[in-house]
């Protein structure tokens, strides 16, 4: 049996659907993966060229530190240098297959190639999520709920949860970073529902609902309030503090962040979107001599890198019961 490796290496030889049925499975897993890319749909989108490796460098010239003192008289200033910073981010190829066999596809109720089709988008939209999230969990941009300066600090904080008060202080600190707003012209956080929950109880929540046009709310999209725009994704990570000063609660973490803080590089392929890969029965060949097995997968070269570390705050706090 051919390999996982094998099977990815050997796609474009083996693949015989028609190029109709091959955009409907392109199409299938599109609808399965949108909903999911809460974290994708904000980041800065960059293509990294065919041919030209798997790296591409950021490069960001930062601000000159003004004079402090005024020129002198027929004196030349020192004059000042400049200062570059350089961010590299390297692709890697993610994907996944399912094996799908002939009787399966003889007696099932169901299309299990489209079903297979449709769970393979939902988990390509989940990997890549999480990328995101493993890249810009790295930054060291750190606020604690209620007071507290540490994580172990949550256990022992006067409030746990996050509270309006808590986002006004985040709000300032993307403000001092100059960190800029979305087009809406708000900054955006991701939480997941118990830190949600906890903020629509302040009198300052401003339910979407009660938007001025609510009709041109985005996709996950709850509330507002002090220049915040929250976000609702049930993907967010759930971590034990440290219990070294009191009792061990669950710490949720949560992202707030202004515009092209951070970044998404695809190699540039053509496809724009992961690409759905679906072999047929018999296309194995001699490794597959009964036509027993056809599968379905998909691939995508990606990688995601923090831009402008000031301008995005990993959140870290308890929840309400």
């Amino acid at each position: 049996m051919a390999t996982k490796t094998q099977v990815i290496t050997n796609v474009e030889n083996h693949n015989q659907l028609s190029a109709e049925d091959k955009t409907f499975y392109e199409r299938t897993l599109l609808e399965r993966l949108l909903p999911q890319l809460n974290f994708y749909k904000d980041a800065q989108k960059k293509k990294l060229p065919k041919n030209q490796g798997r790296t591409m460098n950021f490069r960001k010239f930062n601000s000159l530190t003004a004079p402090s003192a005024s020129l002198t008289e027929g004196v030349t200033p020192d004059g000042n240098d400049l200062d570059i910073t350089t961010i590299t981010a390297v692709v890697a190829q993610e994907g996944d297959y399912v094996l799908i066999s002939d009787l399966i596809q003889m007696t099932g109720i169901d299309p299990v190639l489209t079903e297979t089709s449709e769970l393979l988008g939902e988990e390509a939209g989940v990997v890549i999520d999480n990328r995101i999230q493993t890249a810009i969990s790295k930054g060291t941009n750190v606020y604690f709920a209620g007071g507290a300066t540490t994580r172990a600090g949550l256990e022992t904080a006067e409030t746990k949860h996050l509270t309006a008060d808590d986002i006004k202080k985040i709000v300032r600190k993307l403000k001092n970073a100059n960190a800029k707003r979305f087009s809406d012209g708000f900054y955006h956080m991701q939480v997941d529902p118990d830190i949600a929950y906890d903020l629509m109880s302040d009198d300052a929540w401003i339910d979407v609902s009660k938007y001025a046009k609510p009709e041109q709310m985005v996709k996950g999209e709850l509330g507002k309030m002090h220049g915040m725009k929250f976000f609702e994704t049930t993907n967010l990570s759930v971590v034990d503090s440290s219990a070294t000063a009191g009792t061990k609660i669950s710490v949720h973490l949560a992202y707030a962040y202004g515009k092209d803080s951070y970044a998404c590089v695809e190699l540039d392929s053509g496809a724009g979107k992961p690409e759905i890969i679906v072999k047929p029965n018999g296309s194995a060949g001699s490794t597959d001599p009964l036509n027993q097995r056809a599968s379905a997968g998909w691939k995508n070269c990606f990688t995601a890198v923090i831009t402008q570390p000031l301008a995005l705050v990993r959140v870290e706090t308890g929840v309400g019961a």
